[in-house]
């Protein structure tokens, strides 16, 4: 329990100081793995003052789409556009200064209450080569607590996971989002005149390629699906 509140304190006070001029990345904020019963997890929230929860959810999804998601918002499930939450597969690697090589997989589940991001990591899974072999150990299996090694593992995740939720934060606390306007249509994946081009990557993913000629921009999703765009908006579908 006094983890946990300590916890939040760190959190409160870096959603603090990153208003008052410096970014989470400046700050190198990190975000300690801790004990859910017997799961290792990363939990916790960060504050947005004077931003709704519809602008904070908008810019965890389109970051996460943008940087972590392929195309066609693969590995995003359960997106519930009423309860601004999702969850997302991630898959880190270690920091390029470690003496650590490995790939962490995790799952991510972001959800927006009352002006609060509140993230929650869980599912780890570390990844590293063992005589030309790839193998799969989860963090459960770890004890940092009695062995070294184990706990240069552990670090080297917080601080892998760390520097990408810094980057989420920076971007929500920064981009400047237009209105949404078609939440029901991002919901059900459905395109209609009139979206923007946040909207749309919201809805669908990363389009395959993006092309302009004349003021137009045509993305491609696939052979039979297009969206057509001028001035920011779709004018054109072909589905």
């Amino acid at each position: 329990m006094i983890k946990r509140h300590f916890l939040i304190i760190i959190c409160l006070l870096a959603g603090f100081v990153s208003a008052s001029g410096q970014t989470f990345s400046e700050l190198k904020t990190q975000y300690p793995v801790s004990a859910d019963g017997e799961n290792y997890v990363v939990s916790g929230f960060i504050p947005f003052s004077d931003m709704s929860d519809e602008t904070i959810f908008a810019n965890t999804l389109l970051w996460t789409i943008n940087n972590v998601c392929p195309e066609f918002r693969k590995g995003i499930h359960e997106l519930n556009i009423t309860a601004k939450s999702f969850y997302c597969d991630w898959v880190l690697g270690s920091n390029a200064d470690s003496q650590q090589k490995n790939v962490y997989y995790c799952k991510a589940k972001f959800q927006v209450k009352e002006g609060k991001l509140i993230y929650f990591l869980s599912d780890i899974l570390i990844e590293s080569s063992v005589l030309m072999m790839k193998r799969q150990t989860p963090m459960e299996k770890l004890k940092p607590e009695k062995k070294e090694s184990h706990k240069e593992i552990v670090d080297d995740f917080v601080l892998s996971e760390s520097q990408v939720l810094n980057k989420l934060f920076d971007f929500i606390t920064t981009n400047k989002l237009s209105a949404i306007t078609h939440w029901d249509d991002i919901a059900i994946s459905r395109p209609v005149k009139g979206m923007t081009e946040e909207e749309c990557l919201m809805a669908f993913g990363k389009p395959r390629s993006v092309q302009e000629n004349n003021g137009e921009v045509q993305w491609m999703y696939s052979g039979s699906f297009y969206l057509f765009f001028r001035n920011g908006k779709v004018e054109t579908i072909v589905r």
